[in-house]
Formats: structure tokens, sequence, C-alpha cells
């Protein structure tokens, strides 16, 4: 009984980035921010194919980042994705009062990579996706990103409204 009261689950999230991430991690640029994952492959881009990606234990959230790939200012329309455990992704952790808002649902969100990293970095933004369940970061519903959007742009458009 003492065993199973002292038992603490641990969920697993799929660690990886996309293949395009990798000469980065290799020239040392990356590596200087973020934990290597499990694998550099496309399979992990959306939609992912879970087919050998590999996965690390995590006892808080996961979460998904996306961002578009952008070459001299311009969007290539090419998306990278990372994905992993929120303590185990980035070397210098995330800000507290931006993950106090993914800690309590599983949702989406664009997020400024300064609102986001704890270190020096510029405004573009990034899909954050969180979640809390064994290899949940798996699923991602683009849909819910729009969702989110339209539904803060109404929001601020009522509380404009009303000032």
């Amino acid at each position: 009984m003492i065993a199973f009261l002292g038992f603490i689950r641990t969920n697993r999230c799929y660690s990886c980035m996309s293949s395009g991430y990798e000469p980065l991690f290799r020239e040392g640029y990356f590596s200087k921010y973020f934990f290597e994952p499990k694998n550099f492959t496309d399979q992990c881009d959306h939609p992912m194919n879970p087919h050998r990606v590999g996965f690390v234990p995590c006892r808080t959230i996961c979460l998904t980042l996306i961002q578009d790939l952008i070459v001299m200012g311009r969007s290539t329309g090419k998306r990278l994705t990372m994905r992993g455990c929120s303590t185990s992704m980035n070397r210098f952790g995330f800000m507290n009062r931006t993950m106090q808002i993914f800690d309590r649902y599983d949702m989406c969100r664009e997020v400024k990579m300064s609102d986001l990293f704890n270190y020096d970095t510029d405004s573009q933004l990034v899909t954050v996706c969180s979640c809390l369940g064994d290899k949940c970061n798996g699923i991602l519903n683009l849909s819910s990103i729009r969702e989110v959007s339209y539904l803060s742009i109404f929001i601020s458009f009522l509380f404009l409204k009303f000032i």
C-alpha cells in the first residue's frame, strides 16, 4: 500500500525536432539554448508520424512549438517543429508568466519568442501547444490555433468597445 501511495505518474512526451534544426545543432548554435531531442526528423512536422520518433519521461506538460521558416525577412511557407517535455527542451527554461497560461489547459496559442524564452531573442511569433497526457504532443489540432486567434480578436474587440 505504501508503494502505491508513493507512485507518481510520469507521462511520456515525444522528443523531436524538424530535420531543418539539425545543422544548427551540429554547428553549435542551437545547442547553446536547447537540449538535443531524441530525433531530428521530418516525421516531427505536422501532421506528425510517430513511427520511430523517440520520447522522454515527463512529470510536467508536453509542448509542441511550431515556427515559420523565415529567410531574408520573408516566410518560406515551411514550418519547423519542436516537440518535447517542458522541463527538458530549453536549457534556460521558459518565462514563468507565459508558461502559467499553458500549464492549466491543453491549448495552442501564438506567442512572441521574446515572451516565451528566458534569453534575448526576437519577437517572431511561434505557435505553442501544450498538453498533459501520455504522448499527447503527437496530436495537434491546428484548427484550435485559428479558434484561439479568432477568440482573442473577439475578446479584444469587446474589451475596446466597452472602454
